[in-house]
Formats: structure tokens, C-alpha cells, sequence
């Protein structure tokens, strides 16, 4: 459970860091894709949420986002 919540921490530093104006702030345990831009909560999100997609095209997406870990992938697919 401690690794969920900092999983779930880590995602929702990722996303306030796509909020608000414009200012560029970095968190310690930011989430960043593959070409450093930071990974949005609302991406992941609309990922997760679309009915469309099957689990395996979810996680697909999520690791286009840049998210390599399976663990958090496993997480975000169960919220």
C-alpha cells in the first residue's frame, strides 16, 4: 500500500506541474516522458478513462507517455 501512495504522490506532483501559468516547476519525484517533458495527470487520465481501449491498449499508451515502470502502470490502470 505505501508504494501505491507514493505512486499515486508521484502522478499528482507529475500533474499540478501541468497547472497553472505556464511557469515551469520541478518536483523532486516528477513523472517526465522519454524526451523530458513532464507526463500530465490529465493524460494519464483520459488514457485510463477511455471505455474504448482495451487494457493492453491502455498500457500501450500509458508507455508512449513515457511511463516505463509496470508497477505504476498496474496502479494507474486500477484507479
Amino acid at each position: 500500500m505505501r508504494i501505491l501512495g507514493t505512486i499515486v504522490g508521484a502522478v499528482l506532483l507529475a500533474g499540478l506541474a501541468g497547472c497553472g501559468s505556464g511557469a515551469t516547476t520541478t518536483f523532486p519525484n516528477q513523472l517526465v516522458a522519454a524526451d523530458g517533458r513532464p507526463i500530465i495527470l490529465d493524460d494519464v487520465e483520459t488514457i485510463v478513462n477511455d471505455a474504448d481501449l482495451s487494457e493492453d491498449e491502455k498500457r500501450e499508451q500509458l508507455r508512449e507517455l513515457g511511463i516505463e515502470d509496470e508497477e505504476l502502470i498496474d496502479a494507474l490502470l486500477t484507479l
